[in-house]
């Protein structure tokens, strides 16, 4: 069996270490994901869902316990060492999408490319133009996030976040500002690239109907995993979605 393309071995985290006010958030998660899963991450506000996501996406340290991104343990690294991962093996989407203002919708897809390697040349700049035309936005390359509305800002994020092909692309309520078929248009566009692409994509959503068609639902109370569950057949809402949103 392939090693997992994210695995984490009693995570652990806690806020004000030391304090009387000493809070811990994380109490011992056991997780894997298997490279091209597709899994929902849900539970109440407060469950902790946010401070996982960051500890996933090298964001923030764990207290106790190992974080291991493609068979390499995180907890360790210095901050050059987590950059460096971050930018060759994660992507991340959020619900408000961070892009530029100031940069045209290429420009921002770039970013992640140049952040880790530098300055772009013609080929790398092309693949950027194909992935804003798989996301269907090939006439808008020059256009600025101001003139582009809020469902087409979030599929320039999902083409930035696949700039580097990474293994793991972390979803963080991606369509929780968007309406109802908008936001099945961004699901069926992120299903879609982790089958072609085989990248594992971990997603927090509230939107029940969007976490029971992923292949995996793990649901998080109180800081601790409460249920791990695996769907039986997702092809016919997924091919409904695709079909009917793109």
């Amino acid at each position: 069996m392939s090693e997992p393309v994210v695995l984490l071995q009693g995570l652990r985290k806690s806020y004000n270490l030391g304090r009387p006010n000493e809070t811990e958030v994380l109490h011992g998660i056991d997780l894997q994901v298997e490279a091209g899963e597709f899994v929902a991450l849900v539970g109440p506000s407060g469950s902790g869902k946010s401070t996982l996501l960051n500890m996933l996406g090298l964001l923030d340290e764990p207290t106790a316990g190992e974080l291991y991104i493609r068979g390499q343990a995180t907890r360790l690294l210095d901050d050059t060492g987590r950059t460096t991962l971050r930018g060759q093996a994660l992507g991340f989407v959020f619900q408000f999408h961070h892009l530029i203002q100031a940069f045209t919708a290429l420009e921002n897809v770039l970013m992640p490319w140049m952040v880790t390697h530098g300055k772009p040349d013609a080929t790398v700049r092309e693949q950027a133009r194909v992935l804003l035309a798989e996301v269907g936005l090939a006439e808008f390359t020059d256009k600025k996030p101001g003139d582009l509305s809020g469902g087409q800002q979030q599929r320039v994020a999902i083409a930035r976040a696949l700039m580097t092909r990474p293994a793991v692309l972390l979803a963080d309520e991606p369509t929780g500002n968007l309406d109802t078929r908008t936001a099945e248009s961004i699901f069926a566009l992120l299903r879609r690239f982790n089958r072609e692409f085989g990248c594992a994509v971990l997603i927090v959503t509230h939107d029940p109907r969007l976490s029971a068609v992923c292949d995996r639902t793990i649901t998080l109370v109180d800081g601790r995993i409460v249920s791990d569950e695996r769907s039986v057949n997702t092809a016919t809402f997924v091919r409904e979605v695709v079909t009917q949103s793109l």
